[in-house]
């Protein structure tokens, strides 16, 4: 009997103990859990800025977010061959004319995956047929 009222008073402490830290330790994970994402997306942006976006000129003027690099059609095109080239992907590819939003392509509107060049390279020559004014972004599928 002593040592069925020990175990439970183990428990019980253990059930205060939770719930008196429980809350932190939640928030610490999550806290640490977006700081790695944080860094994750910092460093695709360093990879993107070292590896594929090299040589080339971001032309965003401040018309969209900081983070998001526009290209003109001849980077854009350079940017193509360089993802192909390292086997990633493209999840959609955005646009923009004059400072305004133009359209978007996104693979699933192709059937195909991210990482098969005939999608991103089709999206591409159909937006080169419509305009060659447009300025072009895109999300990139980088596994680092």
């Amino acid at each position: 009997m002593t040592k069925q009222i020990l175990f439970l008073i183990v428990i019980m402490i253990g059930a205060f103990y939770a719930r008196k830290h429980g809350k932190k330790a939640k928030s610490d994970i999550e806290n640490y859990n977006r700081k790695k994402n944080n860094e994750r997306i910092e460093t695709k942006l360093d990879y993107l800025n070292t590896h594929i976006f090299y040589n080339l000129k971001n032309r965003n003027d401040g018309f969209d977010a900081k983070s998001i690099y526009y290209f003109s059609q001849s980077d854009f095109e350079i940017i193509i061959n360089r993802i192909e080239k390292l086997g990633f992907g493209i999840l959609g590819i955005e646009p923009w004319l004059n400072g305004e939003f133009y359209d978007i392509k996104v693979v699933e509107d192709y059937g195909g995956v991210s990482t098969d060049s005939k999608w991103y390279r089709k999206a591409f020559e159909e937006f080169k047929k419509e305009n060659k004014n447009l300025l072009y972004a895109a999300s990139y599928d980088i596994q680092i």
